[in-house]
């Protein structure tokens, strides 16, 4: 699988879990009184999202961190490596493995 695929589908599972994942509106008023007698709500997470979440809760330990600090959180690749206590070097690697380990389990 493409590495570009396999960062897309990440960041795609990183917007989603941050709940800024486009295409899933919030529910108006009616659907929440509706999912009170058998609707559906819209914040369920999609096939391809949770395809996505498993892989990265899988994942070895130090792979699954880097991915969650890399594609969740804010700020820039110096401060999100420090969160961990690691260069940026080792943080990237730590990514970069993890991305691997999604496109081989996809």
């Amino acid at each position: 699988m493409a590495a570009n695929h396999v960062r897309l589908r990440l960041t795609y599972w990183a917007k989603w879990a941050r709940g800024g994942l486009p295409g899933l509106p919030t529910m108006s008023s009616t659907e929440k009184a509706r999912s009170g007698r058998g609707g559906k709500p819209s914040d369920e997470m999609p096939a391809h999202v949770a395809e996505i979440d498993h892989l990265v809760c899988i994942a070895p330990p130090e792979q699954k961190i880097a991915l969650i600090v890399f594609y969740t959180h804010d700020g820039r690749l110096k401060e999100k490596a420090s969160k961990l206590g690691l260069s940026r070097w080792v943080f990237m690697r730590r990514v970069n493995r993890g991305e691997s380990f999604i496109a081989m389990n996809l």
